[in-house]
């Protein structure tokens, strides 16, 4: 059955473009504070910022632009008994091939565990539950109502990039050690890109388990930072498209799965 269209057709933008400001305005006050993140008060206009994916979205949802309610709309993203076993390995696989193709094709890179304080890997897998049901969960399910996946992923992925910028200024974050204008600086964001796809062939593959890529982004990020410190950026790029054009090439039917609600 079809579903009904959101009763507000500017509500996906309203809550990507509404997430990017409300992060910039939060960040930035942290930036201009002058102090590193985790030092007070900075530490709270940091993560208020950061919390801007579930905070917005949230209230776009919670004004009716949506087809569930709210406390719907966490619990599904949020329970992790809505992935299926089979997805559950399909997912860390995909992990996996991002970690060892990196690792195996950069010189400065060896997979031993490593990586930095308990702190900041907490921080790096807390970030799928914080981001997903807000980028793609909803902003994504809700933009390939009007455009094809593909441009959706792409589409959410810019507002990712941006999204990301203010943290480059903010001393002490991992964005920050990596500089402005430098080859990681840019790598970085290419990265985020080249994902994209990845993030939106899980979600459709999975049939619209939000849970699948919350697990995805958080592998994802504890495995760089505790297997991958150095990792040449240019390499981490090239696998993470590369396995992003074969999931979308083998997978197209899958993609373009309509997401049931």
């Amino acid at each position: 059955m079809r579903q009904p269209p959101l009763r507000s057709p500017t509500a996906p933008w309203i809550a990507l473009g509404g997430t990017v400001a409300w992060t910039w305005a939060w960040l930035g006050a942290a930036v201009l504070t002058g102090r590193p993140w985790l030092a007070f008060p900075t530490v709270l206009l940091t993560v208020t910022g950061l919390l801007g994916p579930v905070i917005v979205p949230s209230v776009v949802i919670a004004r009716g632009a949506w087809h569930e309610p709210l406390l719907v709309f966490w619990r599904r993203c949020l329970d992790p008994r809505t992935l299926p076993p089979r997805w559950w390995v399909v997912t860390t696989a995909i992990v996996a091939l991002l970690v060892i193709g990196t690792a195996a094709l950069s010189p400065t890179v060896s997979l031993q565990l490593g990586g930095g304080p308990a702190l900041f890997l907490l921080v790096g897998m807390l970030a799928g539950a914080a981001e997903e049901p807000g980028w793609r969960g909803y902003g994504l399910t809700a933009l390939q109502e009007r455009m094809p996946a593909l441009t959706a992923a792409l589409v959410v992925g810019g507002f990712w990039v941006a999204w990301h910028l203010p943290l480059f200024w903010l001393e002490g974050t991992y964005q920050a050690t990596l500089g402005i204008g430098t080859a990681r600086f840019w790598g970085f964001h290419l990265a985020l890109l080249a994902g994209s796809p990845i993030y939106a062939w899980l979600l459709n593959a999975s049939g619209g388990v939000v849970f699948s890529i919350v697990w995805f982004h958080a592998a994802g990020n504890l495995a760089r930072e505790a297997l991958l410190a150095g990792a040449d950026v240019g390499v981490e790029v090239a696998v993470e498209a590369t396995i992003a054009v074969v999931l979308v090439a083998i997978g197209w039917r899958l993609l373009r799965r309509p997401i049931p609600r």
